[in-house]
């Protein structure tokens, strides 16, 4: 295959915003015409990266802002890891969602309808896949209604998708104006991007967690579901109930000590968790994804991270041979449990053997749902 038509990757820890932008580029300046994503960490000035870029001629091109950004030099806490998806073995119709807390199912409806006439009129043959791929900001704690639009409007379609913010995300402490999505030369705030692929490719999307759901179950009470908040489980506050649940005597108030413990939740026939974003003085939960009230959810059980994941890239492997490029989105739970167990550098080796670019995301949205505490992916097949 021409190499303008396989997908380019790059990697880049420079310091600055303009040394990033001339490693980027080059990267990729003999690949052709095309789109391009990249992930670049926090300490980065999305603003002056959009322009940088824009300069070279990187002109299709989105990004996301993340504690951690995920490639062939592994995890970079600064650094820039990203790819390129070469024209015309990639069809991509973008489109910017500016203001995504008001995004609603008629919205997504104007949207699909919208970029369904571009593909018909630009790719008049049914390609052999097509994906959905989604960018949004943490911020505007949306992701329910943002993937279930999207979802319920590209229904069948393969749906994978990040949220954008820093790895230990509060929106207070965050500068005032700062930005976490980047949009063809524009740094942006409360807002998503949502992509229609066409590939020449076969493509596979997952949702890979380390965790079980165990033997104990809990039932939630009382929750306010737009704040994610969860006041009561068993008609008792939350917190000492929960506590109890992962068999501690004392309920603990930092949440990193429920990183062993999400919930986890049924959804259409599999398993999702339910991580612990932060606990509060009156005992009410926090979580990562919102919660209604009346739901039965089991307490996780951990199995080995490492083991699963390579029983997954296995799976993977045996469906489609060894993708050419597996675009994920891991969660910042995730990350932090692999620091904090020494499994960083496994894993990161794991991830270079099958072309994984990733980022650390306060969530991910798979299909129809908003989840955490997984390994969101779609993998993209290599061309003979």
């Amino acid at each position: 295959m021409p190499r303008r038509q396989r997908i380019a990757v790059f990697s880049t820890r420079a310091e600055d915003e303009e040394r990033a932008a001339a490693e980027v580029t080059a990267d990729v300046s003999s690949a052709g015409g095309g789109f391009n994503i990249l992930f670049a960490t926090t300490d980065y000035d999305m603003a002056r990266l959009g322009l940088a870029l824009e300069k070279r001629g990187f002109h299709q091109t989105i990004g996301a802002a993340t504690g951690c950004a995920i490639g062939a030099q592994g995890f970079l806490k600064h650094g820039i890891t990203g790819f390129h998806l070469p024209s015309p073995r990639f069809t991509v119709f973008d489109a910017l969602i500016e203001n995504v807390a008001e995004f609603g199912l008629p919205d997504a409806r104007k949207l699909g309808a919208a970029l369904r006439r571009k593909l018909l009129r630009l790719r008049p043959a049914a390609p052999q896949a097509s994906f959905g791929l989604v960018l949004v900001d943490a911020e505007a704690r949306c992701e329910e209604r943002l993937i279930a639009a999207l979802g319920m409007e590209f229904a069948g379609l393969p749906l994978v998708g990040g949220s954008a913010g820093d790895l230990f995300f509060n929106p207070a402490g965050h500068p005032p104006g700062s930005t976490r999505i980047l949009h063809k030369g524009r740094a942006l705030r409360n807002a998503a991007i949502f992509c229609l692929v066409a590939s020449d490719s076969p493509v596979v999307a997952l949702s890979h967690s380390h965790f079980q759901a165990g033997a104990r179950k809990i039932v939630i009470t009382e929750a306010d579901q737009e704040r994610r908040l969860v006041m009561e489980i068993n008609g008792r506050p939350a917190l000492g109930e929960y506590a109890a649940a992962c068999g501690y005597r004392k309920p603990p108030t930092q949440s990193a000590a429920y990183s062993l413990y999400p919930l986890m939740i049924r959804i259409g026939g599999q398993y999702f968790a339910r991580g612990v974003q932060r606990v509060y003085p009156n005992g009410s939960i926090e979580f990562a994804c919102a919660i209604e009230a009346g739901v039965v959810a089991a307490i996780a059980a951990p199995d080995d991270m490492v083991a699963r994941l390579e029983a997954m890239f296995a799976d993977l492997a045996q469906s489609m041979g060894r993708p050419e490029l597996v675009i994920g989105f891991e969660c910042a739970a995730r990350t932090a449990y692999m620091q904090e167990n020494g499994l960083t550098n496994t894993v990161a080796k794991l991830f270079k053997q099958n072309h994984v670019v990733a980022f650390s995301t306060l969530g991910e949205q798979f299909n129809t749902v908003h989840v955490n505490n997984s390994f969101t992916a779609l993998a993209i097949a290599a061309q003979p």
